[in-house]
């Protein structure tokens, strides 16, 4: 008696690659919350620094802007002072 060896089971494959592509989603979800908890994928900002406080980013640009000269050093004062002064403004509210 012959019992099918041949491709009777054809269609099992689906569930074989469905399963697989579920195990691999779960290594590519793991590794981004395990880089994302670790603080590596702090490199993929572009440059920025999402995480500082808004008036050390603030403080950080308008440096850049003294240095590249388009502010002159009475402005960057000017505006520095501004900017503690805002600071200092929320802080007693």
């Amino acid at each position: 008696m012959v019992w099918n060896h041949g491709f009777g089971a054809w269609w099992m494959w689906i569930p074989g690659l469905l399963l697989m592509a579920l195990v691999v989603a779960a290594i590519v979800v793991l590794i981004v919350l395990l880089t994302r908890s670790t603080g590596q994928g702090r490199g993929w900002t572009g440059g920025m620094d999402h995480g500082a406080p808004p008036h050390d980013r603030a403080r950080q640009l308008l440096e850049e802007r003294l240095v590249r000269g388009e502010v002159t050093p009475q402005q960057y004062r000017e505006l520095l002072e501004t900017l503690e002064a805002g600071r200092r403004g929320r802080s007693e509210s």
